[in-house]
């Protein structure tokens, strides 16, 4: 790449930090609380992705233990720690500032509904950067569908080629932005994937990658 793009569209979690690590923890301490050694917790967490993924699979564990009863104590808890380890990856802040002092356009695309997706923005003390936060509830479409890229660039009114989305998923966030015809990085240092050619491993790459000072 070797431009400054008039737009950068980030994926939120696992992007600008990681709901990976936060949910770990999370989990791992209510397993704890619950007193359950086997491990199995942590592992229906990582290997789930769902909108309401902490109350279902906290339900379908507890009801297997017989324990539903914890359930509300338990989702509590999690969802509390969960946001009280949510951190931006190191030099995210930074970067995004330097990217609207040079008069970058900042958005936000991700597959969490509204509430949550500000929630953690605001958590991560970012929010004031993005000009659009688009969440299902805004066009009624999500990823990896490539009309949510699409619209996202006539909602800023900036061209596909001028602009480059920045995100974990291959699936989600790189494949679609490409083929609605934008640039786009694999953030692969939020993700288990192996990750393609040209990934970025490491959060500090991005700001030679967009060729900030």
């Amino acid at each position: 790449m070797s431009f400054l793009p008039r737009a950068v569209l980030f994926d939120l979690d696992n992007t600008l930090h990681s709901l990976i690590a936060a949910r770990l923890t999370a989990v791992s301490t209510v397993a704890a609380w619950l007193n359950d050694a086997s491990g199995a917790l942590p592992f229906l967490f990582l290997h789930n992705d769902k909108p309401a993924m902490a109350e279902n699979v906290l339900t379908a564990h507890l009801t297997g233990q017989n324990n539903l009863a914890a359930l509300p104590a338990a989702a509590r808890l999690y969802h509390t720690l969960e946001r009280s380890c949510i951190t931006p990856f190191p030099g995210i802040p930074d970067l995004l500032f330097a990217l609207q002092t040079a008069g970058v356009r900042l958005a936000v695309i991700t597959n969490s509904d509204s509430a949550e997706a500000h929630l953690r923005l605001d958590l991560l003390g970012i929010a004031d950067f993005f000009e659009a936060v688009v969440t299902p509830e805004t066009f009624g479409i999500k990823k990896p569908d490539p009309a949510v890229y699409q619209k996202t660039l006539q909602l800023l009114g900036v061209a596909a080629a001028d602009t480059i989305m920045i995100g974990d998923r291959l699936d989600r966030d790189v494949i679609p932005a490409r083929e609605a015809g934008m640039r786009a990085v694999h953030a692969a240092y939020g993700t288990f994937e192996k990750g393609e050619d040209g990934a970025v491993r490491n959060p500090a790459e991005l700001r030679d990658l967009l060729l900030l000072p």
